[in-house]
């Protein structure tokens, strides 16, 4: 052991099952989802009716519960999703994830003592974002996955907010929030729940006609941040996150215990990670712009042996493996034939046959040479779904001869008290603290810490003894969980009129050389200057034109720095497209803000536009924002020798082709576009 680390875990709940292993394997709290109100609403998760159980448990290891009701919300559904919150926090519920401005506005002003935290999805990565969802109220924020180091030191030097970062899981490929991709081919909505997940696709770069390379070209690795852990609790990191709302329990209880040994000063299982599920792992954008992109769409273990000899018969193959491991029967492997999966077996009758070498049978298609990759442990998925943990209860007890037995259950500082028959002198077999341990320890919440007040030479039945074992007990959970309950009532909303003005007439150039009759022209240039702007906002002014410079949706400080020069130089009106740019004095909303109902709009009180909503004037975003390069990723170059031209495009097996463009401050940020 060496030192501990001082940040919370917060682990996913999809369901019942993969709560308990969070809560048993470590997590100090959990977040989970009420169906179709949450980003994961292709999970089977809670209800309303399942949710209550759900938060009693885990009260009862004092483990906070984190509610996620992250979608953009349209005006209709407003009621319902508040009506939830409500209904939710009486539960004792502790806090709720939100992405959707007008439901959080909504939340503090009629009830401001409930906590919110700013989902991920809202896109917050630098000082100024968070600056201003702090004057929101919000008391945590979830920062994007591709907030770097250095920002998150700044964050924490510079504001009061609770800091939330993710520590391990699947990594978005798009920045949080922006991407649109599922939204515009398929009306699937990755802000409403929905994403189709189509980066898991295979995809071919071109350049001009030119095909460049094939595979799953934006399937992004796992995040893995073990080794990071103390440089995260450095730069002021509160409250680490595994991602996983869609994973198995094994999954869940696998990683959280991991990651709990690390935070209290013990090692890892670094393979025990892998196996529980992996792309590839990658520490994302943490020191910049990341190494991210898999070659694979799907879990691929960790590698164990190579096949070193097959057997056909008429029904089944016998397959013999060279193993640097012990393989266990039940587990499941996946059979790699070069950089490709060939097939995934699980293993019923493996047996070692002699050292290191093991024989299994299968009806899979499996030949010499081939890699044999572990994806599921089955004896050490047993061990995690069978881990105990126990809250350890002080059970004070008097018993005296001619009195009332007393026991007094306390955690917490909260206590439960039972009195018991009169208590009758032992003639041969008088209660020990033996019998009190051995009966108060048959409870699957609580253990006991016996502490003897008087104990007489007294007989008490066994029966006696445990009902008043499990009465005491039962009162001590009422209590426990009653603290955390509330009693509010809940309010008929009404849909405001929008007071925030649409706006139109306006198109979106790339170039001051193209021509527009719109009346407001937005420019959205590759890269920022002064001297482009001022020429932009001449030619607008010749042409009688208002003139808006597009603010990126991604900027850290030093771009910050570049864009206040451009617009104290210049005067020029800017458009927002994250929450960051509202505190640069934004005099236009654009559609990276994701406005969705007349809640938000009036809000943030500005003209506006959307990229999804029908609430405002539509307009096209890219389909997608990427912070990586993907010419590091796939051609090879290098920042000194950039390949990057205007004629690269992606292409779908469907046929769909997207354009990439290029915006370049400190840092290049990538977009799919048609």
């Amino acid at each position: 052991m060496c030192y501990n680390i001082n940040m919370k875990l917060l682990s996913p709940a999809g369901n019942f099952e993969c709560l308990k292993s969070a809560v048993l394997n470590g997590a100090d709290e959990v977040y989970l989802g009420i169906n179709d109100f949450n980003a994961r609403n292709n999970v089977d998760g809670f209800t309303l009716d399942t949710l209550t159980e759900a938060v009693d448990f885990c009260h009862l290891f004092s483990v906070k519960v984190n509610l996620a009701i992250n979608i953009l919300f349209k005006d209709c559904e407003l009621q319902k999703a508040f009506d939830v919150v409500i209904c939710a926090y009486n539960m004792g519920v502790d806090c709720f994830i939100i992405q959707d401005l007008g439901l959080a506005k909504l939340i503090k002003e009629h009830y401001p003592q409930i906590e919110i935290h700013a989902s991920t999805q809202m896109g917050i990565h630098n000082l100024e974002g968070v600056k201003f969802v702090e004057s929101l109220g919000f008391s945590r924020v979830v920062l994007a996955r591709e907030t770097p180091l250095d920002e998150i030191k700044r964050i924490k030097q510079n504001s009061n907010i609770e800091i939330e970062y993710f520590a391990h899981g699947a990594l978005c490929v798009s920045f949080s929030g922006n991407c649109y991709m599922s939204s515009y081919l398929f009306d699937a909505s990755g802000n409403r729940g929905k994403c189709k997940q189509l980066c898991r696709l295979p995809y071919t770069l071109y350049n001009g006609d030119k095909a460049v390379k094939t595979g799953y070209l934006l399937s992004a690795k796992d995040f893995e941040m073990s080794k990071r852990l103390k440089d995260l609790e450095n730069a002021g990191v509160d409250v680490i996150k595994i991602e996983g709302r869609a994973r198995r329990p094994y999954y869940v209880g696998a990683v959280t215990s991991e990651y709990r040994a690390l935070l209290d000063g013990y090692t890892a299982d670094y393979d025990r990670l892998k196996t529980a599920f992996n792309r590839g792992f990658t520490e994302g954008y943490f020191n910049g712009n990341g190494n991210i992109i898999s070659n694979v769409q799907n879990h691929v273990g960790i590698a164990v042996g190579n096949v070193e000899r097959v057997i056909k018969g008429k029904t089944f193959t016998e397959v013999f493996v060279h193993a640097d491991r012990t393989l266990t029967p039940k587990s499941t492997f996946k059979v790699m034939r070069g950089e490709k999966e060939a097939s995934v077996l699980t293993a019923f009758d493996i047996r070692e046959v002699s050292k290191n070498k093991f024989r299994l049978t299968t009806t899979q298609d499996v030949r010499v040479g081939d890699k044999i990759n572990l994806i599921n442990d089955f004896s050490d998925e047993e061990r995690v779904l069978t881990t105990l943990k126990k809250r350890v209860v002080d059970v004070s007890v008097k018993a005296k001869v001619g009195e009332q037995i007393v026991v007094t259950a306390t955690l917490d500082g909260t206590s439960a008290t039972v009195e018991g028959d009169m208590l009758e002198p032992a003639q041969k077999q008088p209660l020990t603290d033996k019998d009190l341990f051995t009966c108060f320890s048959k409870d699957d919440i609580f253990a006991p810490n016996i502490k003897i007040e008087v104990l007489e030479p007294v007989f008490i039945t066994k029966g006696q003894l445990n009902a008043i074992r499990r009465e005491v007990y039962e009162r001590l959970k009422t209590a426990l969980i009653e603290r955390y309950r509330h009693q509010i009532n809940k309010i008929k909303l009404s849909t405001p009129p929008l007071t925030a003005i649409k706006l139109k007439d306006f198109c979106v150039v790339e170039s001051i050389a193209e021509k527009t009759d719109c009346k407001n022209v937005i420019y959205s240039p590759e890269s920022y200057s002064v001297e482009d702007v001022v020429r932009f906002m001449k030619e607008c002014e010749s042409q009688g034109k208002t003139p808006y410079l597009d603010l990126p949706n991604f900027a850290l400080e030093k771009d910050i720095e570049v864009i206040k020069d451009i617009i104290k130089q210049t005067g020029i009106k800017t458009v927002a497209n994250n929450y960051y740019a509202m505190s640069l004095g934004a005099d236009v909303i654009g559609a990276g803000l994701n406005v969705y109902n007349v809640h938000t709009a009036n809000t943030l009180n500005k003209p506006f536009f959307t990229a999804e909503s029908e609430v405002g004037e539509r307009v096209d975003f890219p389909y997608m924002t990427l912070r990586h390069c993907p010419f590091k990723s796939h051609t090879g170059a290098k920042c000194d020798k950039c390949t990057f031209n205007k004629n690269y495009t992606l292409k779908m097996e469907s046929g769909k082709t997207f354009k990439i463009i290029r915006k370049k401050l400190s840092t290049c940020t990538f977009y799919l576009v048609d």
